[in-house]
């Protein structure tokens, strides 16, 4: 019979695990117990590590029955990495489901110079390697480079906030059925010296011989990730990209030059659908000698802005379909790039204020008219106007598409799908993602914009032993106040201007988050 587990940053690990009033200090303690089909529910709290991983996951669920790490209704809890940290989560066991957390790494206490000066030690052969993990830590690997890997399958990333770390965001290496969904992920990879990107799978194995898809990678928001110190393999910067599919023609230890062994191809195809990729350093999306990969409505603008990528890239690939996609690109940027071979198939696409390296059937130049266009995570909307040239122009191709689009609204809503991440349904659509999500009981803020006081009016439940803390863009708190009646000020006179993000909590517990724009 499966176990719930529950963990608190206020509980014990001398207690039972086996509820929310007597659990768990540490997620670690809740995993070492668990079997296929237990959840390990983790409660509001900060977790954190400044020597390895906070979670090391090595245990296996089953087809039957998988093991879940799970933020606990209500609760957002957090985990924090620095110091010798070189995974803040490492997954290393199959049948896992990763759900709900946010990561934030240590890039508040970085800075550049000291990035470069441990990218030069290392190049000319440093081996300080307790330190070096500082400055390359990423948020989640699944698997890992080398021997780390222990080859786990079957493992989902999903409804997780991933953002500031030195190293790479999402990563999956020498695993396979690898999901990853419905992810926030930004600033990541500023400062690693490995070519880290936002998410990345590189060199899966095979599990299985199957020939359907085996990895997905959907509805996820990628904005500014990339790399600011150069790559020590090659002396230069490289990668950081929002999404990238990395090399897959061959295996991880495979030496045989440019000629692989075809035993060791990927024979599974990857799924690549329905995500914002936005002013990342290399492309929104890449794929690097990586087969049987399908990019299907997704929405790309403003990237390359480090390396020079174009927003959706193909390079050295077989078997590629770029199909339904927006790809804006930056002035003086490319949206794509020309084919090398045959079976890189474009199709569908719209692209815009950039070079255009290659047009396929029913590509067109053309402006997509977005609700809002802006780099800023928080003040970009990528929806469709009205008036978009992208509605209802996509490929009905049977199969090719999603039956829903990166809000979950059924697609098509029109006699075709529409082009890019977003479909259109006429409708005012209120974008939540893992940045805001619904709670039991909502405030109310006006004015918005506001220059000198914010009214917060509370439900009847909020009335008492209520707070609101505001926040800015970077998640770092500027000022709490006690809110004790049912419509109450906030002065926020002396704050810049600029988007803040406002947290309402009731009985420490949070039930709202809004957002305000500060004249």
């Amino acid at each position: 019979m499966a176990t719930d587990y529950f963990v608190s940053a206020t509980g014990s690990n001398t207690n039972s695990g086996k509820s929310s009033n007597s659990p768990f200090l540490t997620i670690q303690k809740a995993h070492d117990l668990t079997v296929a089909g237990d959840t390990v529910f983790v409660m509001n709290g900060t977790y954190g590590s400044q020597s390895g991983p906070i979670l090391n996951v090595t245990r296996s669920g089953a087809a039957t029955g998988y093991i879940t790490f799970k933020a606990f209704k209500g609760h957002f809890p957090k985990i924090t990495a620095a110091g010798n940290v070189w995974n803040a989560v490492s997954i290393n066991g199959s049948y896992i489901v990763f759900d709900g957390f946010e990561l934030i790494g240590n890039n508040a206490n970085i800075t550049y110079d000291k990035a470069l000066a441990i990218y030069t030690e290392a190049a000319n052969g440093g081996t300080n390697w307790s330190t070096y993990a500082n400055y390359n830590t990423n948020a989640i690997t699944i698997g890992g480079p080398r021997d780390e890997s222990k080859l786990p399958h079957h493992v989902v990333v999903r409804n997780c906030k991933v953002h500031d770390f030195p190293g790479g965001g999402i990563n999956s290496i020498q695993a396979d059925y690898t999901t990853i969904e419905n992810n926030v992920v930004y600033n990541n990879a500023w400062y690693m010296m490995y070519a880290g990107s936002g998410i990345s799978i590189l060199t899966p194995f095979n599990w299985d011989r199957t020939t359907g898809y085996k990895n997905i990678i959907r509805n996820n928001i990628c904005n500014t990730n990339k790399t600011t110190i150069p790559w020590v393999s090659l002396k230069k910067l490289s990668d950081g990209n929002g999404i990238i599919i990395d090399v897959n023609q061959r295996a991880y230890n495979d030496q045989s030059g440019t000629t692989p062994d075809p035993a060791n191809a990927y024979t599974g195809r990857t799924l690549v659908e329905n995500n914002v990729s936005v002013n990342n350093g290399g492309s929104g999306i890449h794929t690097y000698k990586a087969d049987h990969v399908d990019i299907i409505n997704n929405t790309a603008y403003h990237n390359g802005t480090v390396v020079g990528y174009p927003d959706i890239f193909s390079n050295a690939c077989q078997d590629v379909n770029i199909i339904n996609n927006i790809m804006y690109a930056r002035l003086g940027g490319d949206c794509n790039s020309k084919p090398k071979n045959t079976s890189e198939v474009y199709s569908h696409n719209i692209y815009f204020n950039g070079k255009v390296g290659f047009q396929g059937p029913n590509d067109v130049v053309i402006d997509p008219q977005f609700v809002n266009l802006s780099t800023d995570l928080f003040l970009g909307n990528f929806n469709l106007k009205a008036s978009s040239p992208a509605i209802d122009q996509g490929s009905n191709a049977a199969g090719l598409y999603g039956q829903k689009d990166i809000m979950g609204i059924a697609r098509p809503q029109g006699a075709k799908p529409d082009k890019g991440a977003y479909e259109f349904n006429n409708t005012p659509v209120t974008i939540i993602t893992s940045l805001e999500k619904p709670f039991d009981s909502e405030a109310i803020l006006y004015p918005n914009p506001v220059s000198k006081f914010l009214s917060v009016k509370l439900s009847e439940t909020q009335k008492s032993n209520a707070q609101i803390e505001i926040l800015n863009c970077y998640g770092t708190s500027i000022k709490k106040q006690l809110l004790d009646n049912l419509t109450n000020e906030v002065n926020v006179e002396q704050l810049s201007s600029g988007l803040y993000i406002v947290v309402i909590s009731h009985d420490n517990r949070i039930t709202s988050v809004h957002k305000f724009l500060k004249q």
